[in-house]
């Protein structure tokens, strides 16, 4: 009787019968052998010890044929990534054992590389990407990683349709060398010829082209900008275009689908993006929860979204978290201590056209700065650093203060302004450690201006400044004084100015700059005079209305000699001393190429008057700069808009005051001459009120300048390139005064800072009015060049 187990087995004893067989067979085939030997074959240049030896084989060892041994073996000798091929036999059998064979066959070595098809990059520019050198492995997966280097490459330059092929070839010098053969079909170049949308209907094709900034159609009138298309770019429109909608309310938008094809010729792409719109959407209610430390309303007033209008999402996500004018409510947590504030939305879907939004806070523990410490200064002392930070101990963690920090050691030029980079370290759960990293850089410079005019001949300053001077240790620096030494000359050499100044911007560590200046003049061309002076200047930096602000005042003393005074001066000895208030206002973020913020100045002096002295006058003059950012790469502000406006007066306290004729005004050219101010597409000096068609001093003078700047790189070398328009006119008196007469100019230029020299830079401008000659004609073109002017 069969038991009830077997009854259920049975169906199983024939899969059972066929296993126990196999592995009968199996055992059979393998076998276990005495490795008596083992050579290499195929190999060219590495060698066979170091094969064996990869290998793990062993001479006297049994091994097991077929088995892990040769298997791990084998693993072995592919990681050393130079055989495209490997393999191990049973080379001779005898009775007490085996020899074994390692057959290989290795990749050949790079002898040289041939290069073909290229015409957009040059040969050196392919072989950096190919990235191979002159005796490594041919290996299948670098030609994978160069040909998309290569084809990246041409993607960014618009030719989309780049191919790049690699054959190797033996070289005819053999031991396994070869010629590398890069084969390149560059293609057309394809620009974008049209972006059309479907499902749009809030916004129009016009619309949601003007939203992308980086991708647009091939137009004859934009010379200046490509329409080439960058995928990473496209995506980052699609953005853009998303952006639009959200700033509007469209919550739901989003891009469903886009089409990309080519014309017959490959040189036009068309686009073709299809879009869902949805429903704006208009919000409800704002609700706050977790806020203990701020009420619904100030946060509200912050959020700056009424309750009734449209949702702007864009918006909504700058005023919570951070917006360029940090008055959004991050920062006023943030500015207050709040380190780790978190802020969580939601929005609640409550009718198909409104939303609930709910903000929950996390207002954590407010912090404390600890300790404050400054790593990466070689030269400058560290208290020249602390004077200028905002972020003290024992205050609270602001990082709005830490923004102003950084603004400070880039306007004092000392660092590199890339590299300054606070790193906050948490010590508890109410301290905070700050740590400024910065990169010294030198500031010292070798000053040099020079200019031509065919009026006047050459003209120029040369000097020496230390912007980073310690008078107590001169050859070691790093107080952050200033001391400077300059050399004017012109008027084809009849011109030249000595002079000397030292200022302690920090007197007794407390924001006051006290300093002083002696020169020299003499000048000769028209009359011959000499003039020698001194002067004392006192500054400090305000708090109100903010502390932007600061104050200058300059106590002068000077002697004038005239042996000639031609039809300018009075022959005699006259007797100078005037007093100067200099109120301005200074927020740009840097003084090598300032992106944003403004500066206003307002000068005053008065010579004579109430002052002693024979020289009788006060002055006037106003100036405002505004820089606006235009486009951001990466983390830097690159294209910049600069428009400014100054204007200036001088007047005689009485009818008779003597006025030196060098007090006026002059205008044209590229302002390097003294009381000359710039405007370029003319002649130097030719601007200004004539007697007997010559150009004689100006009272008044009035000057506006627009700049397009675009920085190519700022580190470690600024250089921008910029176009311009300005107009200006320098007046005899107010009852000449026409401010709409003005002489216009526009043009082309070009700046490059070199450090430890200064600034090199031209212009090109067209003078638009008939100034010099006055032929009935415009003045036309002009070249500039300087050498030493800030930017």
């Amino acid at each position: 009787m069969q038991s009830p187990a077997f009854k259920y087995l049975r169906p199983l004893l024939p899969l059972l019968f066929l296993f126990c067989a196999a592995a009968s067979a199996q055992t059979d085939a393998q076998r276990t052998y005495k490795v008596l030997g083992i050579t290499v074959d195929g190999n060219a240049t590495t060698d066979p010890s170091t094969i064996i030896l990869k290998s793990g084989l062993l001479v006297g060892k049994e091994i097991v044929v077929p088995g892990d041994q040769t298997q791990k073996a084998i693993a072995q000798l592919w990681s050393l990534n130079v055989f495209s091929n490997i393999s191990i036999a049973i080379d001779r059998e005898l009775p007490d054992g085996v020899f074994l064979k390692i057959v290989v066959e290795e990749y050949s070595r790079l002898e040289r590389m041939a290069i073909t098809g290229n015409e957009e990059f040059d040969e050196e520019n392919i072989r950096g990407k190919v990235n191979l050198i002159k005796g490594q492995f041919l290996r299948p997966q670098n030609f994978d990683v160069a040909r998309r280097r290569i084809i990246s490459a041409y993607e960014e330059k618009g030719y989309l349709l780049a191919k790049v092929d690699f054959s190797i070839v033996p070289d005819t010098i053999g031991n396994n060398r070869a010629v590398l053969n890069v084969a390149i079909d560059e293609g057309p170049e394809v620009q974008v010829k049209s972006i059309t949308f479907a499902g749009n209907e809030r916004f129009t094709d016009g619309d949601l082209r003007g939203a992308m900034d980086e991708t647009s159609e091939k137009t004859w009138w934009k010379f200046w900008s490509s329409a080439k298309f960058d995928r990473k770019k496209f995506l980052a429109d699609s953005v853009s275009i998303l952006n639009l909608y959200r700033e509007n309310g469209y919550l739901d938008a989003e891009i469903v689908s886009d089409s990309i094809w080519y014309g017959e010729s490959k040189e036009d792409m068309y686009i073709h993006m299809t879009v869902q719109e949805g429903k704006p959407s208009y919000v409800r209610n704002i609700i706050w929860k977790g806020n203990a430390t701020y009420p619904d309303s100030v946060l509200n007033a912050r959020l700056d979204i009424k309750p009734g209008s449209v949702f702007n999402a864009v918006r909504f996500d700058e005023n919570l978290r951070q917006n360029k004018d940090q008055t959004d409510v991050a920062s006023l947590y943030l500015d207050n201590g709040y380190l780790r504030f978190y802020a969580q939305d939601e929005r609640l879907r409550v009718a198909p056209d409104s939303v609930d939004i709910v903000i929950t806070i996390n207002e954590s523990n407010k912090y404390r700065i600890g300790h404050v410490t400054i790593k990466g200064n070689n030269k400058t002392q560290d208290k020249v650093i602390r004077r200028v930070l905002y972020t003290w101990p024992a205050d609270y963690f602001s990082r709005g203060l830490i923004i102003r920090s950084i603004r400070e050691l880039a306007t004092i030029n000392y660092f590199n302004p890339e590299t300054i980079r606070p790193e906050p370290q948490m010590v508890n759960d109410s301290t905070v450690d700050l740590q400024y990293n910065v990169e010294e850089r030198s500031s010292d410079t070798f000053n040099a201006s020079v200019g031509y005019s065919g009026t006047f001949g050459a003209t120029g300053a040369f000097g020496l400044t230390f912007n980073n001077f310690n008078i107590s240790e001169p050859f070691a620096g790093g107080a952050g004084q200033v001391l400077n030494f300059e050399w004017q000359f012109g008027e084809a050499s009849r011109f030249r100015v000595f002079s000397l100044s030292f200022t302690e911007p920090w007197f007794m560590d407390t924001p006051t700059s006290v300093g002083f200046s002696l020169y020299d003049q003499r000048q000769q061309y028209y009359f011959d005079l000499r003039n020698t002076g001194a002067s004392l200047n006192l500054g400090r930096r305000l708090n109100w209305p903010d502390d932007f602000v600061r104050a200058d005042w300059f106590l002068r003393f000077q002697r004038l000699s005239v042996v000639d005074g031609g039809t300018f001066y009075k022959s005699g000895d006259y007797s100078q001393v005037s007093l100067t208030q200099v109120l301005s206002r200074n927020s740009l973020d840097s003084p090598v190429f300032p992106s944003q913020g403004s500066r206003i100045t307002l000068t005053t002096e008065i010579s004579g008057g109430p002052l002693p002295g024979s020289v009788d006058y006060h002055k006037h003059e106003l100036g405002f700069d505004w820089f606006t950012p235009l486009l951001r790469i990466g983390d830097q502000n690159r294209l910049t808009l600069y428009t400014g406006a100054e204007y200036g007066f001088i007047k005689g306290f009485n009818s008779d005051s003597y006025i030196p004729p060098i007090e006026y005004y002059y205008m044209g050219g590229n302002g390097l001459q003294v009381q000359t101010k710039p405007l370029r597409g003319y002649e130097d000096r030719a601007i200004g009120p004539r007697e007997n068609d010559q150009v004689v001093n100006g009272t008044i003078y009035s000057r506006y300048v627009a700049e397009l700047r675009f920085a190519l790189t700022l580190n470690p070398m600024p250089v921008y390139v910029l176009a311009f328009a300005e107009a200006g006119n320098v007046w005899k008196s107010n009852r000449f005064l026409d401010p709409f007469d003005l002489k216009r100019s526009a043009g082309l230029g070009a700046r490059l800072l070199i450090q430890g020299v200064g600034l090199i830079g031209f212009d090109y401008g067209y003078g638009f009015d008939d100034v010099e000659p006055r032929d009935g004609v415009a003045d036309g073109w002009h070249f500039h060049f300087q050498f030493g002017r800030g930017f």
